[in-house]
Order: C-alpha cells, then structure tokens, then sequence
C-alpha cells in the first residue's frame, strides 16, 4: 500500500487595486562609455551651478529674515549699524575665551584633585602596611 498525501494551500486570490494605482514613466536608463564623459561633465556642472544658485538664495532670505522683526502691528525694520555689530562680535569671542578659559582650568583642577587623591591613597597604602 502506497499512501501519498496531497498538500492543501490556501489559496491566495491576487486582486488588482485601481484605487492606488499611480501611473509613472519608468526611469531611462543609459550606459555611460567615454565618448559621454565630456556630456556628463557638463551636466555636473550645470547642477552644480544651479545648487549653488540656490544656496544664494537661501542665504539671502535667512539675511533678510535676520534684518526684520514680526511685531503686532507688522514687519518693522531693525536698523543695525556696524558699531552694533562689532559690539556683539566682541561681546560672543568675550564668551566663547571665557568658556575656553573655564574648561581649560577646569581640566587642570581635575588633573591635580586626582593626583592629589592618588598619591593620598598611596601614602595610607605604604602607611598601614
């Protein structure tokens, strides 16, 4: 007596959806050989320029969101003046030599707490033995 045993799979029942369907042009693809360096190059470039452009732009809205100050009443524009603006050019270099001074300081009362700390120890070490 042979017995064989049949298998059963669900079966799966593959339903195609046109609600989400989204129509898109399959991407053009293009073997590049060295006659096409020169060609792609120059597409390099202009991409470039063109982010550079954009960059520009960008910098130039942030300079301007800098110049002006959203009151109630509007936009009203803040007058700065080149004094003002050594002024707090010096006042941030002030602040950034203070940190500096804080952390470097800080590392050297570090340095000798610890030594002064290890050789404590070591002294009760040699002291009790």
């Amino acid at each position: 007596m042979a017995c064989s045993s049949v298998v059963h799979f669900p079966a799966m029942i593959i339903m195609p959806s046109t609600k989400f369907k989204i129509h898109q042009k399959p991407p053009q693809i293009r073997a590049h050989n060295y006659r096409d360096e020169g060609k792609s190059r120059h597409v390099v470039d202009e991409n470039l320029q063109v982010l550079r452009e954009r960059i520009e732009e960008v910098k130039m809205k942030e300079r301007l969101e800098k110049c002006f100050v959203c009151d109630k009443q509007g936009w009203n524009y803040t007058a700065t003046t080149a004094a003002l603006y050594l002024k707090k050019k010096r006042k941030k270099q002030l602040d950034q030599f203070i940190e500096l001074l804080w952390v470097v300081g800080g590392t050297i009362g570090f340095t000798f707490l610890g030594c002064t700390l290890c050789l404590y120890l070591t002294s009760l070490l040699i002291h009790f033995n």
